[in-house]
């Protein structure tokens, strides 16, 4: 008898979840300070262990604290049996955790069943080398990659644990039938599961065998971790070198209906293959393939149909010596005609190999769905197609390569497309929901791609979620995109295309039309954008170095002539330093990179952005500050200045005014349909698709710009008001700082809009802080030009010069004290 103590900890984590090889269950009612598996549940326990029977007895106290802040404090007793007799699949180690408090107190808990496999000594005992041949005897030789290829210089555990153990299985029943039963044990069709997962409980390196669980599951997660042993299966694996393929005997647990204290494994009557296929075609494109089958006879208790399974989650990379087999030839060559390459249509589309074959789409159905999807390039010819990533110097690499035409022919190429629906479909009574595509769509396609001309036209099989009659997969349909060339607006520089079905429309199977667009990637568009944001990071700085120096030159003009300052509009100062402080506050950087967590990539540009992303919060800041200094001045001014009174109608007047108009222009901004302001502005390839439409906040934002457009309005109206003559602002303050306003407006009327704009290449002229189209750019030059001259104006001749005589105030109002030159 051994005497000890430990710590229990993590046992609502093993309760609910599994923790490493154990399995536990909690009954029905339990306290929630146990049911709640957000809390920690920790016991310390001491007790003592009998070598002799191999059991474990230990008491102790435990705590868990509730999301309210309870702290509860359970006593509990720790029981756990057949420790030392267990060392096989066939054995398991049984115990409970029983709550020594009274039933009604707060730390009471039912009792809490064990189950566990054993972990100490364990041996190996159903599979063998000896056993290899008949746990095999249903798998069939197939052409599978040798272990040394699924390796790649890993170990055994290392790399099945990876590749095998995190990933999640479809299943696909073969012959599935009301009368009979599907699955090991109990299983029904009412409700059958659709994949599995396997989780390995130890693994040795050295003869290649592992013991896993195997887990039958109705949803396609592998994060799900509770453990039901009706629905769970428990075996041994052993790397087969002759077929190259690893087998598996399953067991089932028995007498576990009423409790756990007498539960066992047994019925080792079910075997599994696994194998790692070496040639994809268009309708296999899965990493890892197997079968469930059982030893039985038809006519035996238990006995299923065999079960095919395929991996969900299958990346090239994890074996780089897969084979891709074309076997629609015939088909292509029917329905994918070559198009006659004309004399003067020599245009330069992306060759096989480059990264603009792979895109992301979007894509809208004929009912007025819409979604959107990404088409990943397979193979090219005979290899696999290889794209790097996207990067400043290997754009830049891009550019050094010729540009002249030169004919490269047709390519034979295959595809993996997804595409994933963002709206429900419209039935009617006449539809069938079985021809609807699903809120998902898989197709696996190849075909011809002719780089001379940009066409692309592809045969495709869809995989479907819910096979209809033995049909699991869906072969009628046609692909056809045609690509924007290299060089060239030709398409309007996207990627347009259709799928659609072949079918008669009678069949369950056919679907209605899909129409794709996609912008498209080249490197033309590439040396745009890389010159453009470099002309626009410039035109930043240069922007804010010429506000601060206007703000500077109004600064030295007040210092100069301090008895002008009180006609300074208070409402305009505002105005502009909060222009210059909403950058700062709504997180700028935002314009030059986005986090990757949100799935958007920007050119990796080094610390060329963010260094200018420093210098314009320096400026914007030292902006900001000069303002506020000008507007402190000019509120302490007034106090002092004899004519305090007058002059504060004038701002009060200024204010009646515009506030209400300001608040009228935003709400008829929120008003107005969103759809004129949705721009599409797809990311780089290699990121999904990210459609922007614009949200309230992006209205109010180039509302806000519009507003910093004519910051001048509010000076206007104050020299109305006040029929000031004043000199109050120095031209080249109120002229710099229009003509900082306005020349974003310029740039965007004169800059090239036919390239592509990616999201986060917007630095100048950005939609998202003010209006630009080509009509604004036209009316907000004119006015800021118009203000500007209205202000000369006024300065020269007087507050009320612009304004007819039979509206202008009486003279009791034109008898402020003016400011003479002198």
């Amino acid at each position: 008898m051994i005497e000890g103590s430990f710590e229990f900890k993590g046992l609502l984590e093993s309760i609910l979840y599994g923790s490493g090889s154990s399995q536990l269950s909690v009954p029905p009612r339990v306290p929630p300070a146990v049911a709640d598996y957000s809390n920690p549940f920790i016991l310390k326990l001491h007790g003592f262990w009998s070598e002799s029977s191999g059991e474990l007895c230990m008491v102790g106290t435990g705590s868990a604290l509730l999301q309210e802040g309870t702290l509860l404090t359970p006593v509990a007793v720790l029981k756990l049996y057949n420790i030392k007799t267990s060392n096989s699949i066939t054995t398991l180690i049984t115990g409970t955790l029983e709550s020594l408090s009274p039933s009604n107190d707060n730390n009471y808990f039912e009792t809490i069943s064990i189950l566990m496999p054993p972990q100490l000594n364990y041996k190996f005992t159903i599979v063998s080398g000896d056993s290899v041949d008949e746990i095999s005897s249903e798998s069939q030789f197939e052409e599978n990659f040798p272990i040394d290829s699924v390796l790649q210089g890993r170990s055994f555990c290392s790399k099945f644990t990876s590749l095998v153990f995190r990933n999640v299985f479809n299943l696909q029943y073969t012959g599935c039938r009301s009368s009979k039963k599907c699955l090991p044990g109990d299983g029904v069709i009412a409700n059958l599961p659709c994949s599995i997962s396997l989780s390995a409980i130890n693994c040795t390196d050295v003869l290649k065998r592992v013991r896993i669980f195997l887990k039958f599951d109705v949803k396609h997660s592998r994060h799900d971790k509770r453990f039901d042993p009706s629905t769970t299966l428990i075996g041994e694996g052993i790397w087969d070198d002759k077929k190259n393929q690893l087998h598996f005997l399953l067991c089932r647990f028995l007498d576990i209906e009423n409790s756990w204290s007498n539960a066992h494994v047994g019925d080792c009557t079910t075997g599994l293959s696994l194998r790692f296929p070496t040639i994809w075609s268009i309708k296999e494109t899965s990493i890892i393939m197997g079968k469930i089958w059982t030893n039985k006879t038809e006519d035996d208790s238990g006995y299923f149909e065999n079960i095919v399974f395929r991996s969900t989650e299958n990346h090239m990379h994890a074996l780089p010596d897969l084979k891709y087999e074309y076997t629609e030839h015939y088909r292509v060559r029917n329905l994918c005609p070559e198009k006659k390459l004309g004399r003067n249509r020599k245009r330069r589309y992306p060759s096989p190999n480059s990264i603009g074959m792979k895109f992301n789409m979007l894509v809208e159905s004929s009912e007025g769905r819409t979604g959107w999807g990404s088409a990943n390039a397979l193979t090219v010819n005979s290899q696999l197609y290889i794209h790097a990533r996207l990067s400043f110097a290997s754009i830049r690499d891009d550019f050094s390569k010729p540009t002249r035409w030169e004919p490269q022919g047709r390519a034979n190429i295959s595809y993996r497309i997804d595409i994933k629906w963002h709206t429900p479909p419209k039935l009617t009574d006449e539809d069938n929901a079985s021809i609807v595509p699903d809120e998902k769509m898989e197709i696996t396609a190849e075909g011809i791609y002719d780089a001379d001309t940009g066409g692309l036209c592809m045969i495709g099989c869809r995989k479907l979620d819910q096979p209809l009659g033995n049909a699991s997969i869906d072969c009628g349909i046609l692909l056809n995109f045609q690509f924007a060339p290299v060089k060239g607006l030709e398409n309007g520089g996207y990627i347009r295309g259709e799928i659609k079905s072949i079918r008669e429309k009678s069949d369950l199977l056919y679907f209605d039309h899909l129409d794709v667009s996609s912008v498209a990637y080249n490197r033309e568009q590439a040396r745009h954008t890389i010159w453009t944001m470099d002309l626009e990071i410039a035109l930043v700085v240069i922007s804010q170095t010429l506000v601060c120096l206007s703000v500077r030159s109004q600064l030295y003009h007040s210092k100069r002539h301090p008895n002008r300052l009180p006609f300074t509009s208070l409402v305009m100062l505002v105005i502009l330093a909060l222009g210059q402080l909403s950058p700062l506050v709504l997180n700028y950087e935002a314009l030059f990179y986005h986090k990757n967590d949100q799935g958007t990539v920007l050119f990796q540009t080094g610390g060329w952005l963010k260094a200018n992303e420093v210098i314009i919060r320096i400026t914007s800041m030292v902006a900001f500050l000069l303002y506020f200094r000008i507007l402190q001045q000019a509120f302490s001014s007034r106090s002092k200045d004899g004519n305090g009174k007058g002059l504060r109608f004038a701002e009060e007047m200024t204010l009646l005014v515009t506030l209400p108009l300001y608040v009228s222009g935003a709400i008829i901004v929120l008003l107005v349909d969103r759809a004129n302001y949705k721009r599409d502005i797809v990311l780089l390839p290699i990121s999904p698709v990210d459609y922007w439409q614009r949200s309230t906040l992006d209205d109010l934002k180039s509302y806000a710009g519009l507003i910093s457009d004519g910051f001048l309005l509010p000076q206007i109206l104050f020299n109305i008001f006040s029929n000031s003559r004043a000199n109050a602002l120095r031209p080249s303050f109120y002229i710099g700082t229009s003509l900082v306003r306005l020349l974003p407006h310029v740039y965007d009327l004169y800059c090239d809009h036919s390239y592509v704009e990616y999201k986060g290449t917007f630095i100048y002229a950005n939609p998202a802080e003010n209006f630009f189209s080509t009509v604004w750019d036209v009316i907000i030059p004119i006015g800021v030009l118009l203000f500007a001259a209205i202000i000369y104006l006024q300065q020269q001749f007087g507050g009320c010069c612009i304004v007819p005589k039979r509206f202008r105030w009486s003279e009791s109002y034109e008898n402020i004290p003016m400011v003479s030159e002198s």
